[in-house]
């Protein structure tokens, strides 16, 4: 029997996990084969597996962490909590210690979390580090630099807890690789329009799945993409500006059409359209008729539109 050739991309892939473990390690140990305990500097134990580094298993029994991926507002919140006793953080001096050893353990704290969050159709956070579209380091240092909002003790002072937001629009930044936005030519048919101050796709309920028989509700990533029903591209990545990336996202999400974050980003004169169906592995990306693609095409100030982000999309409440 022949043997069919490995993959020699599949059989170098590395674990998100230990990609992260690994860069852990580089920025934490004083000097080669040390790692970074909760009470100092010690060899690991031979045959330590690297991914159990990254947050030692001494001081991960410490903490209790719960996050919120908020889609409407694109923010990440997780609230750490320390058990001081167990941590070996004495009072009344112990606040700037607790935050020092939230803040040092934070990227494997959030690790879970931030692997978890969708970037596109296919892929999530880890699977773009485990097939180098995104640099592990640049990951670790947008999660150091993220902002404490709050921080207190309980009313018995046994724990510590602090809450700390990360925009997802600070991760998708990390992926822009353009400087200017692709521009969509003018399309050749035509279907009557006028101005728009910008657009809303309404994609709540079940919707047909383009290629396949069945039904699913359309879900959020960082990087849903748009097409007409002859498949034909309307909105991805790189027809975006980086500058709105930066700013609000690629496209925003609502569960409701009458919040005010709604008519800041689409005005108050907005393309109000559906979706006929949802199409991708994870649903995120949309469909809409050739019709409504056209009275955004033919339309130069509505295609503006698109390279400014000005698109928000109606999902169902309660979506990851």
């Amino acid at each position: 029997m022949k043997r069919i050739p490995e993959n020699p991309r599949t059989a170098n892939r590395i674990l998100p996990a230990a990609l992260w473990a690994a860069a852990l390690l580089r920025t934490v140990c004083p000097g080669p084969g040390y790692a970074q305990t909760a009470f100092g500097s010690m060899p690991p134990a031979p045959g330590t597996p690297v991914s159990a580094l990254a947050t030692p298993a001494s001081s991960a029994s410490y903490y209790s962490t719960s996050a919120t991926l908020r889609w409407d507002t694109m923010i990440l919140s997780a609230r750490i909590s320390l058990d001081l006793r167990a941590a070996g953080v004495r009072m009344p001096s112990g606040r700037s210690e607790a935050e020092n050893m939230i803040e040092r353990d934070l990227p494997g704290l959030l690790q879970e979390t931030v692997f978890r969050i969708p970037v596109d159709s296919y892929r999530t956070v880890g699977d773009t580090l485990a097939d180098g579209t995104l640099s592990i380091n640049d990951l670790l240092d947008l999660i150091r630099s993220v902002s404490r909002r709050e921080s207190s003790f309980s009313p018995d002072f046994r724990r510590f807890s602090a809450l700390y937001e990360l925009p997802l629009t600070d991760i998708a930044s990390l992926y822009v690789r353009h400087s200017r936005p692709y521009e969509l030519a003018a399309p050749l048919d035509y279907a009557p329009s006028r101005p728009y101050s910008g657009i809303v796709i309404y994609a709540k309920g079940e919707l047909p799945v383009r290629g396949e028989h069945v039904r699913a509700r359309a879900m959020p990533c960082l990087f849903p993409r748009v097409f007409d029903d002859r498949m034909n591209t309307i909105l991805e990545r790189n027809l975006v500006s980086p500058e709105a990336i930066r700013r609000w996202g690629l496209v925003g999400y609502t569960e409701d059409l009458q919040t005010a974050s709604l008519e800041e980003r689409t005005g108050d004169n907005p393309l109000r359209i559906a979706a006929s169906g949802v199409f991708g592995t994870s649903r995120t990306d949309l469909v809409i008729s050739r019709e409504d693609a056209l009275k955004i095409l033919t339309i130069p100030a509505n295609r503006t539109l698109l390279q400014e982000g000005r698109v928000v999309v109606v999902i169902d409440k309660n979506l990851p």
